[in-house]
């Protein structure tokens, strides 16, 4: 496996379609023995990413999957915003991330997640309507995880270091703030700025600084990639079950782990 010695690993976006990532390592990480010396991640990717590297994958999958067969819409008027995603989202993530492992991701390797900063002046709400049409429109043309359209209205991205979240005691806010997505989600702030998804920057931001060969382990179907020596991308095989921020079906989460895992299998198969 001399050919896949890669230094970087980036865990790309997608909400609930990043179960895909476990699945896929579930089958294919001991064959990929990855050891990256620099990680970067974005949007649900971020909550791979940590759990990855504190070895809970299976862990994240149990309480995702409990916490989705308590529930059965996507509105509740007793939550925030009148939906569920918010308080679920934090109670999986505390439980999937309990002291030891958000203290692996303190002592593990570099790792960054990336947060989109809109215009200050803007209500978010507001850009998140704005840059949502940029971004579906960017992403049916151009079909490319990495985004050029969004920053033309003004969303920058802001790369936090987890291991340092994680030592401060903020690894739990920070994997919350990348998945922002306004109404479902309120708007957090980072270092005084609010903060949206990062996804809506960039899909799959490769580490800064960018030395070495890359592995993208992608949730989304792009038709152009970058013809690049040093990178890597692994795509599903097909769109994958989960949708991006359903919370009402376990079983979506389920599906997309065992198509992950049958991904890694024969990706294993073809590469020996």
């Amino acid at each position: 496996m001399a050919d896949f010695d890669f230094e970087q690993l980036v865990f790309a976006g997608g909400g609930i379609r990043c179960f895909w990532h476990g699945g896929f390592m579930a089958t294919a990480g001991d064959a990929l023995a990855l050891k990256p010396e620099r990680i970067s991640s974005v949007s649900g990717g971020a909550l791979s990413a940590a759990t990855w590297i504190a070895n809970r994958e299976r862990a994240l999958l149990e309480a995702m999957v409990n916490a989705f067969a308590q529930n059965d819409a996507n509105f509740d008027s007793d939550a925030s915003n009148f939906t569920p995603h918010q308080e679920m989202y934090r109670n999986v993530v505390r439980e999937a991330l309990p002291r030891d492992a958000v203290k692996a991701v303190a002592e593990g390797p570099e790792c960054e997640v990336l947060l989109g900063v809109p215009p200050q002046w803007l209500p978010p709400h507001l850009f998140v309507i704005l840059s949502g049409g940029v971004y579906a429109a960017e992403k049916r043309f151009r079909s490319t995880p990495h985004l050029r359209w969004p920053h033309s209205i003004g969303l920058e991205g802001l790369r936090v270091d987890m291991r340092q979240a994680a030592r401060d005691g903020e690894l739990i806010d920070l994997i919350c703030a990348a998945a922002t997505i306004p109404p479902v989600f309120d708007v957090p702030e980072w270092n005084g700025l609010r903060v949206l998804d990062g996804g809506m920057v960039d899909k799959a931001p490769v580490p800064e600084p960018d030395i070495g060969k890359t592995l993208f382990l992608m949730t989304s179907l792009y038709r152009n990639l970058p013809d690049d020596d040093r990178r890597t991308y692994i795509q599903p095989s097909e769109e994958v079950a989960a949708d991006k921020i359903d919370f009402s079906d376990a079983s979506k989460v389920e599906d997309t782990w065992a198509q992950g895992k049958r991904d890694g299998k024969a990706w294993v198969t073809r590469h020996g």
